[in-house]
Protein backbone atom coordinates (compact mmCIF):
# COMPACT_ATOMS: atom_id res chain seq x y z
CA UNK A 1 0.00 0.00 0.00
CA UNK A 2 1.39 3.23 -0.97
CA UNK A 3 2.33 5.97 1.73
CA UNK A 4 -0.88 8.03 2.50
CA UNK A 5 0.63 11.58 2.78
CA UNK A 6 3.14 11.00 -0.38
CA UNK A 7 0.51 9.96 -2.10
CA UNK A 8 -2.07 12.78 -1.20
CA UNK A 9 0.64 15.25 -1.10
CA UNK A 10 0.59 14.47 -5.23
CA UNK A 11 -2.64 15.46 -5.56
CA UNK A 12 -2.51 18.44 -3.80
CA UNK A 13 -0.03 19.66 -5.64
CA UNK A 14 -1.68 18.77 -8.99
CA UNK A 15 -4.85 20.82 -6.99
CA UNK A 16 -2.74 23.89 -5.84
CA UNK A 17 -1.67 23.99 -9.49
CA UNK A 18 -5.72 23.80 -10.81
CA UNK A 19 -4.45 20.79 -12.33
CA UNK A 20 -7.75 19.24 -11.67
CA UNK A 21 -7.45 16.33 -14.59
CA UNK A 22 -4.20 15.23 -13.16
CA UNK A 23 -5.25 15.24 -10.01
CA UNK A 24 -8.64 13.06 -10.66
CA UNK A 25 -6.87 10.76 -12.32
CA UNK A 26 -4.73 10.10 -9.30
CA UNK A 27 -7.08 9.49 -6.90
CA UNK A 28 -9.38 7.44 -9.36
CA UNK A 29 -6.56 4.80 -9.37
CA UNK A 30 -6.94 5.52 -5.33
CA UNK A 31 -10.41 4.82 -4.91
CA UNK A 32 -10.20 0.89 -4.64
CA UNK A 33 -7.83 1.28 -1.87
CA UNK A 34 -9.12 5.02 0.01
CA UNK A 35 -12.69 4.87 -0.94
CA UNK A 36 -13.25 5.42 3.39
CA UNK A 37 -10.52 7.58 3.63
CA UNK A 38 -11.64 10.90 4.78
CA UNK A 39 -9.18 13.09 3.70
CA UNK A 40 -9.22 10.99 0.35
CA UNK A 41 -13.08 11.74 0.27
CA UNK A 42 -12.25 15.46 0.81
CA UNK A 43 -9.30 15.78 -1.90
CA UNK A 44 -11.97 13.91 -4.00
CA UNK A 45 -14.97 16.59 -3.13
CA UNK A 46 -12.60 19.70 -3.65
CA UNK A 47 -11.41 18.22 -7.27
CA UNK A 48 -14.71 17.52 -8.76
CA UNK A 49 -16.28 20.85 -7.26
CA UNK A 50 -13.35 22.04 -9.47
CA UNK A 51 -13.79 19.92 -12.57
CA UNK A 52 -17.92 21.16 -11.70
CA UNK A 53 -18.77 17.51 -11.63
CA UNK A 54 -21.47 18.19 -8.97
CA UNK A 55 -23.18 14.73 -9.70
CA UNK A 56 -19.61 12.71 -8.74
CA UNK A 57 -19.72 15.38 -5.96
CA UNK A 58 -23.22 14.71 -4.23
CA UNK A 59 -21.77 10.79 -4.41
CA UNK A 60 -18.72 11.66 -2.02
CA UNK A 61 -20.43 14.12 0.42
CA UNK A 62 -23.29 11.05 0.95
CA UNK A 63 -20.16 8.78 1.46
CA UNK A 64 -18.62 11.25 3.37
CA UNK A 65 -22.11 11.76 5.41
CA UNK A 66 -22.43 7.73 5.98
CA UNK A 67 -19.35 7.45 7.50
CA UNK A 68 -18.37 10.22 9.60
CA UNK A 69 -22.70 11.10 11.08
CA UNK A 70 -22.07 14.47 11.33
CA UNK A 71 -24.97 16.61 11.33
CA UNK A 72 -22.45 19.41 9.41
CA UNK A 73 -21.99 16.52 6.60
CA UNK A 74 -25.59 16.16 6.08
CA UNK A 75 -26.68 19.40 5.91
CA UNK A 76 -24.13 20.03 3.41
CA UNK A 77 -25.39 16.83 1.10
CA UNK A 78 -29.00 18.28 1.75
CA UNK A 79 -27.52 21.57 0.30
CA UNK A 80 -26.02 20.39 -2.10
CA UNK A 81 -28.71 18.30 -3.21
CA UNK A 82 -30.99 21.24 -3.18
CA UNK A 83 -28.81 23.18 -5.61
CA UNK A 84 -28.69 20.85 -7.88
CA UNK A 85 -32.44 20.80 -8.01
CA UNK A 86 -32.76 17.23 -6.71
CA UNK A 87 -35.52 18.37 -4.69
CA UNK A 88 -37.30 15.38 -3.35
CA UNK A 89 -33.49 13.89 -1.77
CA UNK A 90 -33.19 17.24 -0.62
CA UNK A 91 -36.28 17.05 1.15
CA UNK A 92 -35.38 13.67 2.37
CA UNK A 93 -32.30 14.47 3.74
CA UNK A 94 -33.97 17.41 5.81
CA UNK A 95 -36.68 15.55 7.31
CA UNK A 96 -34.22 13.24 8.63
CA UNK A 97 -32.31 16.11 10.30
CA UNK A 98 -35.34 17.41 11.66
CA UNK A 99 -35.55 14.43 14.13
CA UNK A 100 -31.93 14.43 15.17
CA UNK A 101 -30.58 17.08 18.13
CA UNK A 102 -29.91 20.24 16.20
CA UNK A 103 -28.18 23.34 17.56
CA UNK A 104 -29.43 26.78 16.62
CA UNK A 105 -27.03 27.22 13.55
CA UNK A 106 -28.01 23.82 12.30
CA UNK A 107 -31.57 24.01 13.14
CA UNK A 108 -32.00 27.44 10.57
CA UNK A 109 -29.97 25.55 8.12
CA UNK A 110 -32.65 23.09 7.98
CA UNK A 111 -35.39 25.07 8.17
CA UNK A 112 -34.31 27.20 5.86
CA UNK A 113 -33.86 24.24 3.24
CA UNK A 114 -37.21 23.00 4.13
CA UNK A 115 -38.53 26.45 3.14
CA UNK A 116 -36.86 27.04 -0.08
CA UNK A 117 -38.06 23.23 -1.24
CA UNK A 118 -41.93 23.61 0.01
CA UNK A 119 -41.92 27.26 -1.60
CA UNK A 120 -40.37 25.25 -5.00
CA UNK A 121 -43.35 22.88 -4.61
CA UNK A 122 -45.97 25.36 -4.16
CA UNK A 123 -46.68 23.51 -1.22
CA UNK A 124 -48.43 25.93 1.07
CA UNK A 125 -49.38 23.58 4.06
CA UNK A 126 -45.73 22.01 4.55
CA UNK A 127 -44.45 25.63 3.94
CA UNK A 128 -46.85 26.53 7.07
CA UNK A 129 -45.75 23.32 9.24
CA UNK A 130 -42.26 24.48 8.93
CA UNK A 131 -43.46 28.25 10.62
CA UNK A 132 -45.46 26.75 12.98
CA UNK A 133 -42.73 24.73 14.10
CA UNK A 134 -40.40 27.58 14.99
CA UNK A 135 -40.70 29.39 18.04
CA UNK A 136 -41.16 33.24 18.86
CA UNK A 137 -37.20 33.67 18.87
CA UNK A 138 -36.89 31.84 15.27
CA UNK A 139 -38.75 34.26 13.74
CA UNK A 140 -36.20 36.26 10.88
CA UNK A 141 -36.92 38.19 7.47
CA UNK A 142 -36.85 34.94 5.88
CA UNK A 143 -39.88 33.32 7.72
CA UNK A 144 -41.69 36.48 8.05
CA UNK A 145 -41.12 36.54 4.18
CA UNK A 146 -42.24 32.75 3.81
CA UNK A 147 -45.55 33.46 5.87
CA UNK A 148 -46.28 36.25 3.64
CA UNK A 149 -46.34 34.03 1.06
CA UNK A 150 -48.87 31.81 3.18
CA UNK A 151 -51.23 34.53 3.09
CA UNK A 152 -51.09 35.40 -0.56
CA UNK A 153 -51.77 31.80 -1.08
CA UNK A 154 -54.96 32.28 1.43
CA UNK A 155 -55.69 35.51 -0.78
CA UNK A 156 -54.95 37.68 1.83
CA UNK A 157 -52.84 40.44 0.30
CA UNK A 158 -52.46 43.02 3.24
CA UNK A 159 -51.45 40.29 5.35
CA UNK A 160 -48.97 39.50 2.93
CA UNK A 161 -47.99 43.23 2.63
CA UNK A 162 -47.02 43.21 6.58
CA UNK A 163 -44.98 40.25 6.32
CA UNK A 164 -43.34 41.03 3.14
CA UNK A 165 -42.29 45.11 4.43
CA UNK A 166 -41.67 43.55 8.29
CA UNK A 167 -39.34 40.73 6.33
CA UNK A 168 -37.23 43.74 4.65
CA UNK A 169 -37.22 45.70 7.65
CA UNK A 170 -36.11 42.84 9.52
CA UNK A 171 -32.93 42.39 6.69
CA UNK A 172 -32.92 44.81 3.77
CA UNK A 173 -30.34 42.57 2.24
CA UNK A 174 -33.30 40.33 1.53
CA UNK A 175 -33.65 40.45 -2.22
CA UNK A 176 -36.51 37.86 -2.48
CA UNK A 177 -38.78 39.71 -0.20
CA UNK A 178 -38.21 43.07 -1.81
CA UNK A 179 -39.12 41.39 -5.12
CA UNK A 180 -42.51 39.80 -3.57
CA UNK A 181 -42.90 43.53 -2.13
CA UNK A 182 -42.57 44.64 -5.74
CA UNK A 183 -44.87 42.39 -7.40
CA UNK A 184 -47.52 42.70 -4.78
CA UNK A 185 -47.43 46.65 -5.12
CA UNK A 186 -47.54 45.90 -8.95
CA UNK A 187 -50.72 43.57 -8.64
CA UNK A 188 -52.34 46.61 -5.94
CA UNK A 189 -51.87 49.69 -9.26
CA UNK A 190 -48.73 51.17 -8.07
CA UNK A 191 -45.76 50.67 -10.38
CA UNK A 192 -43.61 53.10 -8.85
CA UNK A 193 -43.31 51.50 -5.74
CA UNK A 194 -43.00 48.60 -7.44
CA UNK A 195 -40.16 49.91 -9.04
CA UNK A 196 -38.49 51.23 -6.56
CA UNK A 197 -38.81 47.57 -4.54
CA UNK A 198 -37.08 46.27 -7.59
CA UNK A 199 -34.26 48.73 -7.10
CA UNK A 200 -33.74 48.01 -2.72
CA UNK A 201 -33.81 44.18 -4.39
CA UNK A 202 -31.25 44.61 -6.96
CA UNK A 203 -29.15 46.95 -4.58
CA UNK A 204 -29.12 43.57 -2.35
CA UNK A 205 -28.34 41.25 -4.76
CA UNK A 206 -27.50 42.72 -8.50
CA UNK A 207 -27.85 38.60 -9.65
CA UNK A 208 -31.08 38.46 -8.63
CA UNK A 209 -32.69 37.52 -12.16
CA UNK A 210 -36.22 38.00 -11.77
CA UNK A 211 -36.21 41.45 -10.52
CA UNK A 212 -33.59 42.25 -13.63
CA UNK A 213 -36.79 40.41 -15.55
CA UNK A 214 -39.52 42.59 -13.94
CA UNK A 215 -37.39 45.79 -14.08
CA UNK A 216 -37.02 45.06 -18.00
CA UNK A 217 -40.90 45.38 -18.04
CA UNK A 218 -41.49 46.91 -16.35
CA UNK A 219 -39.14 50.42 -16.37
CA UNK A 220 -40.16 54.07 -16.82
CA UNK A 221 -38.78 54.47 -20.87
CA UNK A 222 -35.75 57.32 -21.39
CA UNK A 223 -32.61 57.51 -22.55
CA UNK A 224 -30.75 57.85 -18.94
CA UNK A 225 -33.81 54.57 -17.82
CA UNK A 226 -32.18 52.84 -21.34
CA UNK A 227 -28.43 53.06 -19.93
CA UNK A 228 -29.06 52.34 -16.35
CA UNK A 229 -31.28 48.93 -17.44
CA UNK A 230 -28.51 48.17 -19.47
CA UNK A 231 -25.74 48.38 -17.23
CA UNK A 232 -27.41 45.87 -14.58
CA UNK A 233 -28.19 43.60 -16.94
CA UNK A 234 -24.26 43.53 -18.19
CA UNK A 235 -23.33 43.41 -15.06
CA UNK A 236 -25.15 40.03 -14.16
CA UNK A 237 -24.60 38.77 -17.91
CA UNK A 238 -20.70 39.25 -17.04
CA UNK A 239 -21.06 37.06 -14.32
CA UNK A 240 -23.42 33.95 -15.62
CA UNK A 241 -22.02 32.67 -19.43
CA UNK A 242 -25.88 32.45 -20.65
CA UNK A 243 -29.64 33.06 -19.71
CA UNK A 244 -31.99 33.20 -22.22
CA UNK A 245 -34.48 35.52 -20.55
CA UNK A 246 -31.67 38.04 -19.54
CA UNK A 247 -30.48 37.93 -23.32
CA UNK A 248 -34.28 38.54 -24.19
CA UNK A 249 -34.16 41.65 -21.62
CA UNK A 250 -30.79 42.84 -23.07
CA UNK A 251 -31.37 42.66 -26.52
CA UNK A 252 -35.00 44.48 -25.86
CA UNK A 253 -32.81 47.05 -23.87
CA UNK A 254 -30.15 47.69 -26.59
CA UNK A 255 -32.37 47.97 -29.80
CA UNK A 256 -34.35 50.77 -27.37
CA UNK A 257 -30.85 52.34 -27.09
CA UNK A 258 -30.49 52.00 -30.84
CA UNK A 259 -27.37 49.39 -30.21
CA UNK A 260 -27.46 47.27 -33.42
CA UNK A 261 -24.33 45.41 -32.82
CA UNK A 262 -25.17 44.25 -29.09
CA UNK A 263 -28.81 42.92 -30.83
CA UNK A 264 -26.78 41.23 -33.36
CA UNK A 265 -24.12 39.54 -30.71
CA UNK A 266 -27.59 38.63 -28.68
CA UNK A 267 -29.20 37.38 -31.15
CA UNK A 268 -26.26 35.09 -32.23
CA UNK A 269 -26.05 33.86 -28.81
CA UNK A 270 -29.64 32.45 -28.58
CA UNK A 271 -29.26 30.86 -32.46
CA UNK A 272 -26.29 29.24 -31.10
CA UNK A 273 -28.41 27.58 -28.25
CA UNK A 274 -31.42 27.41 -30.21
CA UNK A 275 -31.24 27.54 -33.74
CA UNK A 276 -34.36 26.23 -34.42
CA UNK A 277 -36.03 28.36 -32.24
CA UNK A 278 -34.49 31.57 -32.66
CA UNK A 279 -33.86 31.22 -36.60
CA UNK A 280 -36.61 33.59 -37.34
CA UNK A 281 -35.09 36.00 -35.20
CA UNK A 282 -31.34 35.63 -36.68
CA UNK A 283 -33.45 36.36 -40.24
CA UNK A 284 -34.89 39.61 -38.83
CA UNK A 285 -32.87 40.63 -36.00
CA UNK A 286 -34.03 44.20 -35.64
CA UNK A 287 -37.79 42.56 -35.48
CA UNK A 288 -36.76 40.28 -33.45
CA UNK A 289 -38.17 40.90 -29.74
CA UNK A 290 -41.72 41.68 -31.28
CA UNK A 291 -41.27 38.18 -33.32
CA UNK A 292 -41.14 36.02 -30.27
Amino acid sequence: MPQTDSVFGLVENDFQHSRYTAAMMKLVKLSNVYSKDLNFLNLLAKTQKALLDFSGLVKTIQAKAAITGAIADHIGCMNLLYSQGRLNEALDVALLLQESALNTVESKAVTYCLIKIYIEFTDYEGLQEVISAGNSESIDDVMLWASGLISLSNGDKNQALVFFRNAVLANSKNDQAWVSLALLHEEMGDRELALANLEKALDANPDNSLALKLMTKWYLRGVEQTQNMMKKIRHYLARYDFDEEISLCHMQMAKEANDQGTVSFEVEKLFLSDPVKYASIKKTSEDGIKNL
